[in-house]
């Protein structure tokens, strides 16, 4: 992917000014989320584009190895949408994107996670408002194997309110470490 060329990992942790608890260790977004790859992402999400997440994990993929150094083995798990805006979309963009990067670094990739409650759309929220959203709307599987080391796959990061939920509740049933990925960073 052409646009992304020369572009470096960027390591993020939570945001400092958010209150969302201390279950992810740290996130790794590939890309800052603006010019094209906004337009991408947003193609990917509202738009039916599919096919461009094999080549959007295609170009995050250095950024996922950054953070393979640091976490070593991981279990890829993508961030679940409710069922509704999967029959909507057709697809969850998180599964799509952490199923190629689970083949480009031979790592599993399992929906350890589903939506309890369907929630509004996050992408026009403040940060509390994202953050109390989430609250409750995320719960892990009944029955799943707990990894010791899981690493949450999100398209766009921004204030993390959505990857700490996703390690609260992987933390909740056994999991020592989440970290959390996205291709982009609202920055």
């Amino acid at each position: 992917m052409e646009p992304f060329a020369g572009d470096t990992p960027t390591f993020v942790t939570a945001d400092p000014g958010v209150v969302v608890g201390e279950s992810l260790l740290a996130a790794v977004a590939a890309y800052p989320y603006d010019g094209v790859l906004r337009r991408v992402l947003a193609a990917l999400k509202y738009r039916g584009a599919s096919r461009v997440a094999g080549p959007l994990a295609d170009a995050a993929y250095p950024a996922m190895r950054l953070l393979l150094t640091i976490s070593g083995p991981a279990v890829l798990v993508p961030v679940p949408i409710h069922s509704a805006r999967r029959r909507q979309r057709g697809y969850n963009q998180a599964s799509l994107i952490a199923g190629h990067l689970a083949t480009l670094a031979r790592m599993p990739m399992v929906e350890l996670l589903a939506r309890a409650h369907s929630t509004e759309r996050q992408h026009r929220l403040t940060r509390a408002e994202r953050v109390k959203n989430m609250r409750g709307a995320i719960a892990a599987r009944d029955g799943v194997r707990p990894p010791i080391c899981a690493i949450v796959v999100d398209d766009i990061l921004t204030t993390s309110a959505t990857l700490e939920v996703c390690a609260d509740a992987l933390r909740s049933i056994g999991v020592v470490e989440v970290y959390g990925f996205a291709i982009a960073r609202e920055v």
